[in-house]
């Protein structure tokens, strides 16, 4: 009857927006009464799409370790254990026998080569300063002159001079060009000194007699 027909229309009356919500999220379950709700957020449009930048590894060169045989400008000095790159070495180094890969026997022959180079220069060392002991425990060599009424020597006192006088009394011949005799114009005593070693200087006195 008209009754019956109204009711049936009140029950098939919905809110259009619940049907939407159920519409947008098919397949979720309704919350429980009192339990609120939150809107869902807006996806992405389709047009708007991230970039990402990828940024490609730089090749590294490889490296060699190899023991350089002569001087290499930038690089090192005979004998140096050196990292260059393997391309360097095949192509500029190996070829001309300027270096060679460092191996172990390589390494272990370049360890006992500088062993006795610093052997040598320890004991070229120790002959310089027991030189210049000798030179100062000596202390006083003689050179003679001829000196005029005024007690001024004629002509000059040089290096050799000197030099003869100590290989006279030692029987060793110093270096002349590593020497340093002052200016000597008249009979006494002065100061010589002789470079004997990067590290060792000797001195000693020279007395000028009247010949």
């Amino acid at each position: 009857d008209a009754d019956d027909v109204l009711a049936d229309a009140r029950i098939l009356t919905v809110d259009m927006s619940t049907v939407t919500a159920f519409t947008t999220f098919t397949g979720l379950k309704a919350a429980p009464q009192g339990v609120r709700t939150t809107k869902a957020v807006a996806a992405r449009p389709a047009g708007r799409v991230a970039r990402l930048n990828v940024q490609a590894n730089k090749k590294v060169a490889k490296k060699t370790s190899v023991v350089l045989i002569k001087d290499v400008p930038n690089c090192g000095s005979a004998g140096d254990v050196v990292n260059v790159s393997s391309g360097y070495f095949r192509n500029n180094l190996e070829p001309f026998g300027i270096a060679k890969k460092a191996t172990g026997d390589i390494l272990a022959q370049v360890a006992a080569d500088a062993a006795t180079k610093v052997a040598a220069k320890q004991a070229e060392q120790a002959g310089a300063k027991a030189i210049a002991t000798a030179l100062q425990t000596i202390g006083k060599f003689v050179v003679k002159k001829t000196v005029g009424e005024d007690g001024k020597i004629f002509g000059s006192v040089t290096t050799q001079d000197v030099v003869d006088a100590v290989k006279q009394q030692t029987s060793k011949e110093l270096d002349k060009k590593a020497m340093t005799v002052p200016e000597i114009s008249e009979v006494g005593t002065y100061e010589v000194s002789v470079k004997l070693h990067p590290e060792v200087t000797g001195k000693f006195q020279l007395e000028v007699q009247k010949a």
